[in-house]
């Protein structure tokens, strides 16, 4: 590492992380001064009875809560101003956010919303407004171990009227509070288990080839893909192996908080695309479209795949280290085998007639100059090619 080289670090004020840590949420809304709680959720949670976990710590603490569950993947901008109306028609002045990606990218739009003027596209990178640091304070509760948007600075929002992904990105937006409990990944199917998990090993495979990668970012994208391919398998087979469970969510943590720092690339910008046009969960396009990514990147740090192989628990010895680098793109095709992640994107409802809609917009997202191999847009339809057609 150039020790000349500077670097900035970014993470919750505070994480609280182990089984039963929940009960810990109204000691540290109390230390807000907080008179009422606006907890974002969705229905999925609530039908888990996760949202009656929450609600009864509230309660046995006297705190006072609304409850807005209108959240769906992938939320939309006019969510979140219907989110940030509500919060303010209910006088609330924290914010709780409760499920996996979309409950937490929400809330923090949300928050955006609630406190600034003018419409939230504004303050996303296409919008260029900044975003003020008058935000109300953020707990955030994740429930599933993938997107790690308990621990950074983004928000990722659709403009349905351009069918488009827009994030807004900034240091204001981290949560105060991540409160980490594994019990609260337990009621997550295998289904759920499967793409989540691919998710947070797409953050932390980008994070660690990222250009703007550096030592304390690659040592936690290793770690958690470390942890992901020796666990995931198992939390997707038994969701009540609680020590599976707890090293998933600690790695979907960790690889959060490696790509907050380091940030992602070409595997976000193609599954963005995909996202915006045809509504697909972000962890399902991620894990489908990771390995055609990989193989694209590999010519260019075949040394730090070999690492991500190896990280995995392939056999590298005696192997050249291109032939080591090939192993970990072979190594996350057999883990998507292994738990059912979908192999073509026509599966997914995907429009093979769009791939130059999806390169078009893939370029857009601002991504590409992160990878350590740039795409052009031969190379970039080839990936949406061969994934319509695997």
């Amino acid at each position: 590492m150039n020790f000349t080289n500077l670097v900035e670090f970014l993470s919750p004020k505070k994480i609280l992380f182990g089984i039963g840590s929940l009960e810990k949420l109204g000691e540290e809304i109390q230390i807000f001064n907080a008179k009422k709680v606006f907890l974002v959720t969705d229905k999925g949670v609530v039908n888990a009875g996760l949202l009656e976990n929450v609600s009864d710590v509230l309660k046995g603490s006297s705190i006072d809560f609304a409850v807005f569950d209108k959240v769906e993947a992938n939320p939309t901008m006019p969510l979140v101003h219907e989110g940030a109306d509500f919060y303010t028609s209910e006088n609330c002045d924290i914010i709780v956010a409760l499920g996996g990606g979309s409950p937490m990218d929400a809330a923090k739009a949300i928050g955006v919303k609630a406190t600034h003027e003018g419409d939230i596209i504004n303050y996303t990178r296409r919008g260029g407004k900044p975003v003020q640091d008058i935000t109300p304070p953020l707990i955030t509760i994740p429930t599933t171990s993938g997107t790690g948007s308990e621990v950074t600075r983004f928000s990722v929002l659709i403009n349905p009227q351009e069918k488009i992904k827009m994030a807004i990105a900034t240091p204001v937006i981290i949560s105060d509070v991540a409160l980490v409990d594994a019990e609260m990944t337990k009621t997550m199917p295998p289904g759920v288990t499967a793409f989540t998990g691919m998710d947070a090993l797409t953050h932390a495979v980008e994070s660690y080839i990222s250009n703007k990668a550096f030592t304390l970012t690659r040592t936690l994208a290793i770690k958690a893909i470390e942890l992901i391919g020796s666990n995931l398998r198992q939390a997707v087979a038994n969701g009540e192996n609680m020590e599976a469970r707890s090293n998933m969510i600690l790695a979907s943590m960790m690889a959060g908080i490696a790509f907050g720092n380091s940030s992602v690339g070409t595997v976000h910008a193609v599954a963005h695309a995909l996202g915006g046009f045809f509504n697909i969960a972000h962890g399902i396009a991620n894990a489908l479209m990771l390995p055609y990514v990989m193989r694209y990147n590999l010519i260019a740090c075949p040394a730090k795949f070999a690492d991500i192989a190896f990280a995995l628990g392939e056999n590298v010895d005696g192997l050249t280290e291109m032939e080591a680098a090939c192993k970990s793109v072979e190594a996350v095709e057999k883990m998507s085998e292994d738990i059912g992640i979908p192999k073509n994107l026509k599966q997914l409802g995907a429009d093979p007639n769009m791939i130059e809609d999806l390169v078009n917009e893939s370029e857009t997202q601002g991504m590409y100059n992160l990878s350590p191999r740039l795409p052009n847009r031969d190379a970039t339809t080839k990936m949406f090619e061969d994934a319509f057609n695997a």
